[in-house]
């Protein structure tokens, strides 16, 4: 299903950006629309920092699009350019309120990721380092929200059969 399959990615983004957080994962939605495995999901952290992650198998077409929000101004990101033009937008915020001051560049290349996680394997190879904290943290992770998943499933499942004894 799309928990395991791009959660994976979207957590060790997070990491990436933010450091492991104190909190766990917890599933918002989680929709078998053409799958029996979840194909559509949304789940997030609530701390002093939110995190709202929405994955999805149902899209002919791959999206990633992040929006940080913060005291005085916001950042997004849209698409990634391994598959088309990838646009970083700032905006700066103007008080008490207003229209925010904005700065967009676009980035036009060939997916510059895989000669970065090349580098940063043969790094780790030849320095004997690691990253296991970061993929058992993620696995644990994944493993609640499939747990969460399967709750809400087998409760659906079972009000569907009481609807239908009802009828």
């Amino acid at each position: 299903g799309v928990i395991p399959d791009l959660g994976s990615h979207l957590l060790d983004t997070l990491l990436f950006w933010m450091g492991k957080p104190a909190l766990n994962c917890q599933l918002y939605e989680a929709n078998c629309w053409e799958n029996k495995a979840p194909d559509h999901c949304s789940f997030g952290l609530q701390g002093d920092v939110s995190w709202h992650f929405e994955l999805s198998l149902l899209s002919w077409r791959n999206h990633f699009y992040a929006d940080v929000f913060a005291e005085h101004g916001s950042a997004h990101i849209d698409s990634l350019c391994k598959w088309g033009p990838s646009t970083f937008t700032y905006r700066n915020r103007v008080l008490p309120s207003g229209r925010p001051d904005e700065s967009a560049s676009v980035l036009i290349q060939s997916d510059p990721t895989w000669e970065a996680e090349w580098t940063y394997f043969k790094t780790l190879c030849e320095t004997a380092g690691n990253n296991i904290d970061n993929d058992i943290w993620i696995n644990t992770q994944l493993n609640h929200l499939m747990s969460q998943a399967k709750l809400r499933h087998a409760a659906q499942q079972g009000s569907e059969e009481t609807s239908e004894e009802l009828a």
